[in-house]
């Protein structure tokens, strides 16, 4: 006969035997789950942070192709500021140049590292190299760490409850928000695709305008200009006929305008052909064209011979052609005028000068050159529409190569340029 007292403490043992199974049961699979829970979190966060690098990069590429790098560094700056986790973000060009680099004080405990190129019809415009911190975003992990531990206390009491209260914390509710967050991100993803592809339309409406709307008033202003002097330049006193040529020259020069911001605005999407380039033979044309619009003028040259480069044929043509136009204007005041077309090696890679000991320049000026409509000498001084160089700047960079310049006012100026050996954009 079984004693009850012994039965109730063999049952009680059992029971206790059975509940400490169960609880070292549940608390691997618990630590199983964690540990599993743990690394779908940090693949989450890293899928988050790749969607996020690739948004900046799509919110970036209009700027990009705009040229204009000081919108974009704005861009990632207010991105890292925005986003706690991303402990550092940098924007380096295709030619290796960095054009914006923002990093935290702190370091990453836990760093998630993403590389986003940005690209656009197939080309790269720019990489993001980003670092994240998923030590800040797993916070709510180490709290359920917290609860789950005091929860398996419980277990040995209620094991059933607590089963399924960890079920639902751990998993089902955690994925079900990761799942929702995730298709907002790409909601927003798909509406930023949608709103830059709007954007682009409307930009070749706006060229449409301003190639086809704008030059029709323009030509109609010159031609009754050209006209009212024709016709009635004997009933005009001087004021008069010099006010009608003021005008006809204004609306010349807006159509020059329009002329050099179509053009820029080509540099921007056209296709780049590359290929074997004499650009020894491009500043021969050049300065030949030159000397021929101004025969009077007696320059003296120096041209670097057989010099070759891969790129695209056209557009580098017009990369020499602005360059020696400049030289050639800017020594017009010369009294010995000289330029000079050359290379140099300089870290490896080839660089391509022009050098002329013109007007030059202020170097604390220098950023601005490179600017659309951004001149240092008023059109009194010197012609031009400030539109030149930008589009030298905007083809150098789809090349994969960088421009810079150096000068001194009254004694000339240096011109200097590197093109990547694979053209993109």
């Amino acid at each position: 006969m079984t004693i009850p007292g012994s039965s109730r403490a063999t049952n009680r043992r059992t029971l206790i035997a059975f509940i400490a199974v169960l609880a070292g049961v549940v608390s691997a699979a618990a630590f199983t789950l964690l540990i599993l829970q743990r690394s779908y979190l940090h693949s989450e966060a890293q899928e988050e942070l790749q969607t996020e690098m690739t948004l900046l990069g799509e919110l970036s590429t209009d700027a990009l192709l705009r040229s204009d790098y000081a919108a974009v560094e704005g861009l990632v700056r207010r991105w890292v500021n925005r986003h706690d986790y991303i402990m550092q973000i940098t924007a380096t060009m295709p030619n290796g140049f960095v054009l914006v680099s923002e990093k935290k004080a702190s370091q990453a405990k836990d760093p998630l590292i993403v590389h986003s190129p940005v690209t656009f019809n197939g080309k790269t415009l720019m990489t993001i190299h980003t670092v994240g911190d998923f030590s800040i975003s797993e916070g709510g992990y180490s709290s359920i760490i917290v609860h789950v531990s005091i929860l398996l206390l419980a277990a040995i009491f209620i094991l059933g409850w607590l089963l399924w209260w960890i079920l639902q914390r751990t998993a089902i509710r955690p994925l079900e928000n990761q799942i929702a967050a995730r298709e907002e991100k790409e909601r927003e993803l798909l509406q930023r695709t949608s709103d830059l592809e709007t954007a682009l339309k409307e930009l070749d409406s706006f060229s449409y305008s301003i190639s086809h709307d704008l030059r029709a008033p323009l030509r109609a202003i010159d031609g009754y200009g050209h006209a009212l002097t024709e016709d009635y330049g004997k009933f005009l006193d001087a004021t008069a006929l010099d006010y009608v040529a003021r005008t006809r020259a204004a609306a010349q020069r807006m159509g020059f305008l329009i002329d050099d911001l179509l053009a820029l605005s080509r540099m921007t999407r056209r296709e780049l052909a590359s290929r074997d380039v004499d650009i020894t033979s491009l500043v021969h044309d050049a300065l030949d064209r030159m000397a021929q619009a101004e025969p009077w003028r007696n320059v003296e040259t120096t041209v670097e011979g057989n010099v070759h480069a891969k790129g695209d044929p056209s557009l580098l043509a017009i990369v020499i052609d602005n360059l020696v136009q400049n030289a050639w204007k800017y020594t017009s005041r010369a009294n010995h005028p000289f330029i000079e077309f050359g290379t140099r090696k300089q870290n490896g890679e080839t660089v391509y000068f022009v050098r002329d000991n013109g007007v030059g320049f202020d170097m604390q000026y220098a950023d601005k050159l490179f600017r659309p409509f951004h001149r240092l000498h008023t059109p009194h001084e010197f012609s031009g529409s400030g539109i030149g160089l930008a589009t030298v700047a905007r083809i150098i960079q789809r090349h994969g190569g960088r421009i810079w310049a150096n000068g001194e006012k009254e004694k000339g100026a240096t011109f200097s340029f590197t093109l990547a050996s694979r053209a993109s954009v």
